[in-house]
């Protein structure tokens, strides 16, 4: 995947994929207490009852407070267990999201104030967007629905990234965080059967995973089960930290790894072994590579997919209508980009693959090469410290750091990609590279990835958010998509308007060809999932727009495929921002405040997109008045 593609996930459904962090889940944990939702009725406040239905979903999830670094907030410490995504969990998701919004649409307390207005506005949309998705009868057991689709899945599903969390989540600072890893490891083996639980579910109403993402499933199953358990991932892992606890004397440190490597002898390499096995048999059914328009109800899923998403009820052809009318704006401004550089002649993808191949713009292939490109981001990063007071009133108080993407994920991972800084201060933010391919990270694209995973991008919108400890904790830790990716995209063009690119034009043409990007995105996303597109009409339609490699465009298209509507959020959210923007600025004339509205959009934590109309419609009326400042 190439660096000049800026993705995240955020975070959605980590639990824990990358792509759309920080999405409130609501499974049960294995032996967790039950989340205990408060009435309407017994709520003092209308934050009180939103804080009850969120910290009540947070806390029956421990994989959720270990990726929020929740603790010491009286519930006790879970992070000896693995969230339940059994088939039995589906109806009381069911039932809490329809429970949850009852209550928030009954609510007769007192009369909300403006950012209370605000809460129910995201409550309500975060709980009807869950229920539609899941309304579809083959919906897998886990919240939020979107993040992943297909019970398995290359990059997104649960088996596929929960090597990750116990590496970079689950931490170890002293002998009971140790036994705790342990413990999570021996449940492994019943998390990842109720995994295939789901797969068979799903298989038995006509939705098996395209062919791209069941081999690239398998792939990574097979690469985790290669070893032996006492070289395994997870025991290496632990291992590493161990090393780091020089306290724990050496024979306790041996007990820990022997214990860990029997539970991935008898619990974890059994249950990859039996998903991998069900998983190659249904390769063996050859199921192609198709839309979701192929599967029983998927023309219902996509709509209430790409309402999730871009939180607009738009259609997937006005959306695909919006992509094309982009992409050819952004051809022009390339060309002109391009002509600047001295490239004439040709179209603009054969001038940005002659670009690509420019020695002034690659890294070499090394270890000096691949430290030379991280050594960069952290300079561009430090160049900002001057730049962004001047266009934000309140900067993030969390440090960020850049760290490679894990070797074993780098073939399916994307170019970069944001963890979150932990709520309680143990983890800071982190800006992952992927090194894999070095080829695909160059010097005129790295800027951009940099901004938009980085600061001001993702670092600054989540980590922001997550200091407004005044507001409900849904406001906090809640990241709608079109906000998350579409303030990412906006501070990629925030930056050009800082003058980053004053003396680089082809850091420019970086920039603007990862917003062509983002623009192909709008179409083929319409197109695979509505208008049948084949993924070879989507790999030629997004080589001939962006200039990119046939595998890069290969596995971007294979990402589509099983996350539908989301590559459409982060187009559609920047537009939304931009528009808003302007519309305040032609509003407020001289009273505008460039700081001042980045305070107002980050002040009040990610919202869809209605909702943060709303916010800005206010801040209008009110003279343009600066917003509350975290604290």
């Amino acid at each position: 995947m190439p660096a000049s593609n800026p993705v995240v996930a955020v975070p959605v459904a980590l639990c824990l994929a990358i792509a759309c962090a920080l999405l409130p889940a609501t499974a049960h944990a294995q032996s967790a207490p039950t989340a205990v939702q408060a009435p309407a009725a017994a709520a003092s406040s209308f934050n009180t009852l939103l804080d009850a239905q969120t910290m009540g979903a947070i806390n029956a999830d421990p994989e959720l407070r270990t990726l929020l670094g929740i603790s010491g907030d009286g519930v006790g410490d879970l992070s000896d267990r693995l969230t339940d995504v059994s088939l039995a969990q589906r109806d009381v998701n069911r039932r809490m999201l329809a429970d949850n919004l009852a209550a928030i649409k009954a609510w007769k307390g007192a009369p909300l104030d403006p950012q209370q207005q605000l809460s129910d506005g995201l409550a309500r949309w975060f709980y009807q967007a869950q229920i539609d998705l899941m309304a579809v009868p083959w919906s897998a057991a886990w919240l939020p629905v979107g993040g992943s689709t297909y019970a398995v899945d290359q990059l997104f599903s649960l088996p596929v990234n929960l090597p990750q969390f116990f590496d970079n989540q689950h931490a170890v600072t002293d002998l009971t965080s140790a036994r705790h890893y342990i413990a999570r490891l021996n449940a492994m083996g019943t998390k990842l059967d109720q995994v295939r639980a789901n797969v068979d579910l799903q298989a038995d109403q006509g939705v098996v995973p395209p062919e791209v993402a069941l081999s690239g499933a398998a792939t990574q199953f097979r690469t985790l089960l290669q070893p032996a358990p006492a070289d395994s991932l997870w025991v290496q892992s632990l291992r590493r930290k161990l090393d780091k606890l020089p306290a724990i004397p050496a024979a306790e440190r041996a007990a820990l790894l022997e214990q860990a490597t029997v539970a991935v002898r008898d619990s974890v390499n059994p249950g990859y072994q039996r998903l991998l096995d069900r998983v190659q048999a249904l390769l063996a059914t050859r199921p192609g590579n198709k839309g979701i328009w192929a599967v029983p109800h998927g023309d219902a899923y996509y709509d209430a997919a790409l309402r999730w998403y871009t939180s607009t009820d738009l259609s997937a052809d006005a959306i695909h209508q919006i992509g094309l009318d982009e992409v050819a704006r952004l051809e022009k401004a390339m060309d002109a980009r391009l002509r600047q550089l001295g490239l004439r002649d040709g179209s603009v993808a054969s001038r940005i693959a002659q670009l690509r191949e420019d020695p002034r713009y690659r890294y070499a292939d090394s270890d000096a090469g691949r430290k030379h490109l991280i050594g960069d981001i952290e300079q561009r990063l430090r160049d900002l410290d001057p730049i962004l007071p001047t266009w934000f009133g309140h900067l993030p108080p969390q440090k960020l750091v850049v760290l490679p993407v894990p070797a074993h994920m780098q073939a399916t991972s994307p170019g970069g990609y944001y963890y979150p800084p932990a709520m309680d201060g143990s983890r800071p933010g982190t800006f992952f590279i992927n090194l894999g391919d070095i080829d695909s990270n160059t010097r005129w694209s790295i800027p951009t990835l940099t901004y938009h995973e980085g600061s001001p991008g993702h670092h600054f919108q989540i980590s922001i958010g997550q200091t407004l400890t005044d507001l409900p904790m849904l406001r906090r830790s809640l990241n709608p998509s079109a906000f998350s990716e579409g303030w990412a995209l906006y501070a990629e063009q925030l930056m050009a308007e800082a003058g980053v690119y004053k003396d680089d034009p082809a850091g420019d043409l970086g920039r603007l060809q990862a917003e062509m990007f983002r623009s192909v995105r709008l179409v083929l996303d319409t197109g695979l999932h509505r208008k049948r597109w084949t993924p070879e009409q989507a790999i030629a339609y997004m080589q001939e727009k962006t200039g990119m490699t046939e595998s890069e465009v290969r596995v971007e298209v294979n990402r589509y495929l099983v996350q539908p509507g989301q590559a459409a959020s982060y187009k559609m959210g920047q537009l939304r921002l931009l528009a808003l923007r302007e519309k305040a600025r032609r509003a407020l004339g001289d009273r505008f405040d460039i700081r001042a509205f980045h305070d107002l959009i980050l002040g009040n934590g990610a919202l869809p997109m209605t909702v943060v109309e709303q916010a800005v419609d206010a801040w209008v009326a009110a003279g343009g008045v600066a917003p509350r400042r975290a604290p």
